[in-house]
């Protein structure tokens, strides 16, 4: 007998009998969970319990949604497409950037150096938003809100001054864009599931960490590495998504009760992000390690990196074609009204 991804999923759904889908609805609503690969106190946890607050007070228990952080369903962020696609879970939190194999335009938010601030991060999402829902409808699915990590930076033995410290760096990347500028770079990258970060450093598999301050903050990265060097490489998107079998289910009132929260999980899901930043550098210095700002890092190694990140930009620009080109003039267009 062979198994396929999919048919994995629906096994998982079978026996793990956390799903809706076949279950009776209660007379006291409709019950869903909502997976997670990270924890409520992470940047997502709190996004998605905005979102559940915000819906309790519109619908009371019309409709629970449990969410399930930590990878308490025994989904990786990876898996989460597929499993909400095939109704294993009926809604997901997901870093929509290491599904680009599933469609290059979701590697669109972890391009290096394309959108330096939350303010243009916030830019790049509503050029691409109309587009990555279009993804999810293809695929039986309902884009809900994103929320944005905080600018990533290298977490290491040392800060990231010159392009020396990158040659032969044994670094944990979180998906392909990250990967391949890393590669250029002269590092040594390897992609690493969060749930798999702390025994990777543990075991001397990597050196290094790409992720964001408070990713560090979260795992406690000062009992492995040193230095925190901010380089705002990149801001990747996590998005909400649900099964759209099991949303067009439900009463109409439900579900024009979700839209009109999405822009309010927007906005606080930007602030809570742009929040976090200092917040996770207090906590790190106070727990020894070494901020470097990016004021304080030279020059060169953002010319470097951003020359290392050329070809990946390039190549996602190929991949996506029109509708690349497309998000991209609206987001400039966007930053020109900005001023």
């Amino acid at each position: 007998m062979t198994f396929s991804r999919r048919s994995f999923m629906k096994t998982a759904a079978a026996t793990g009998a956390l799903t809706a889908l076949g279950r009776p609805v209660l007379a006291q609503g409709i019950r869903w969970d909502m997976a997670d690969e990270y924890g409520e106190q992470a940047l997502s946890g709190k996004a998605s319990k905005f979102f559940l607050e915000q819906l309790n007070e519109k619908i009371g228990d019309a409709l629970t949604i449990t969410y399930q952080g930590g990878g308490a369903l025994g989904y990786n962020s990876v898996d989460h497409f597929d499993a909400v696609q095939d109704g294993a879970v009926q809604a997901a939190v997901t870093l929509v950037t290491q599904l680009g194999g599933i469609d290059p335009f979701l590697n669109l938010s972890s391009l290096p150096f394309i959108a330096s601030t939350p303010e243009e991060a916030m830019m790049l999402w509503q050029a691409a938003r109309e587009e990555y829902a279009k993804i999810f409808e293809e695929n039986g699915m309902v884009l809900l809100w994103a929320m944005p990590n905080p600018p990533s930076g290298i977490n290491a033995p040392e800060p990231i001054t010159s392009p020396e410290a990158l040659e032969g760096l044994r670094i944990r990347t979180y998906d392909v864009n990250g990967t391949n500028t890393m590669m250029n770079a002269g590092a040594a990258p390897l992609q690493v599931a969060w749930s798999d970060l702390i025994p990777q450093l543990s075991t001397g598999g990597i050196d290094a960490v790409l992720t964001s301050a408070d990713g560090a903050m979260q795992l406690s990265l000062w009992d492995y590495v040193s230095d925190f060097t901010e380089l705002n490489y990149a801001m990747g998107l996590f998005m909400c998504h649900v099964n759209k079998d099991e949303f067009d289910a439900l009463p109409e009132d439900v579900q024009t009760a979700i839209m009109e929260i999405l822009p309010a999980c927007d906005e606080y899901n930007w602030s809570i992000m742009v929040d976090s930043i200092q917040t996770a550098y207090d906590t790190m210095e106070e727990n020894g390690m070494t901020i470097t700002l990016d004021d304080d890092v030279p020059a060169e190694i953002f010319e470097f990196l951003q020359e290392a990140g050329t070809s990946v930009r390039e190549d996602w620009v190929a991949q996506t074609g029109e509708r690349g080109q497309a998000v991209l003039a609206r987001f400039e267009e966007l930053k020109s009204q900005a001023g």
